[in-house]
């Protein structure tokens, strides 16, 4: 069996069943394109570095050609694309197509990034997003204020955004939570006044949405702001970080940190108890010969 068959059946069989099926299929297209008649048992871990090497250091798979040379990708987008070569194998191996499935190792142990914002940063921020889309600050401001992840803000609609209460769900009705939680969070108030104003004139189900329509990315329209702002190395994802480092910075538990990001406790204490006032406070008490009162 070629790579490329078992990842055309896989596409076929199961895609139908997965929800992000835009970027599974970007992954297969790169995939295949390096892959091509190389058969499963191809798969070694010779294969899958050499594959590694020519996506960080071109960015493209083997086929896809253009006049101008691409630059290389991210360590973590070939991370996410051998998810998928390993979810097809898988799959093959499941539904009886193959007797085996080879070992593909997981990416090297990178340090977790620890870019968050000031609150003057996160001022500069806002007040830059003011002067974009409105569905830019909107974002920005769900990020910032919940902590909550891109896709599960462009994707919120309105039936789970409660102004009354004051809360927002952010799992869709009749689907089941998975490793990356989607909780339901209380809303501050400074984001509760951007969305009762954005729900008076809301024409639609969802509650990012740009000329009356869904948004399916604002990672462009926030690069733009971010860089307006004059604030380098941000992302969507260092606003969730921030979310979680002013709480530990305000003495939040580590407890009531995972649930407002959904969150395991370990992974919250993991990387936001070194930001905490408190932060080995008895380990210190030890070491000086006295009790922590």
């Amino acid at each position: 069996m070629t790579v490329e068959q078992a990842l055309v059946w896989y596409a076929l069989e199961h895609g139908p069943d997965v929800r992000a099926t835009k970027a599974i299929g970007v992954a297969i297209e790169h995939l295949s394109a390096w892959w091509g008649t190389r058969t499963v048992a191809d798969v070694t871990r010779a294969t899958v570095s050499a594959y590694r090497r020519h996506r960080e250091s071109t960015g493209r798979g083997r086929g896809l050609t253009r006049e101008q040379p691409a630059a290389g990708v991210a360590p973590a987008t070939v991370d996410r694309e051998l998810v998928v070569l390993r979810a097809a194998l898988r799959w093959a191996h499941a539904v009886g197509r193959l007797t085996m499935v080879p070992k593909i190792e997981a990416g090297t142990e990178r340090p977790p990034r620890d870019r968050w914002l000031t609150v003057s940063e996160a001022a500069q921020l806002l007040w830059t997003a003011r002067r974009s889309p409105p569905h830019i600050l909107l974002f920005t401001a769900l990020a910032l204020y919940t902590g909550a992840r891109h896709s599960a803000i462009v994707e919120l609609t309105w039936d789970r955004v409660d102004l009354q209460a004051g809360m927002i769900r952010y799992l869709p009705t009749g689907r089941s939570q998975t490793a990356k939680q989607r909780p339901t969070v209380p809303i501050p108030r400074p984001l509760l006044i951007l969305l009762r104003k954005a729900r008076k004139t809301a024409a639609n189900p969802f509650v990012i949405t740009w000329r009356g329509r869904p948004v399916e990315s604002c990672r462009t329209g926030f690069r733009t702001v971010a860089a307006r702002a004059g604030l380098a190395g941000v992302t969507p994802h260092v606003l969730r970080h921030t979310a979680g480092t002013w709480m530990a910075q305000r003495g939040v538990d580590t407890w009531q940190i995972s649930g407002f990001l959904g969150h395991t406790e370990a992974r919250t204490t993991a990387l936001y108890k070194h930001h905490s006032p408190e932060y080995l406070d008895q380990a210190r008490a030890a070491m000086e010969g006295r009790r922590r009162r």
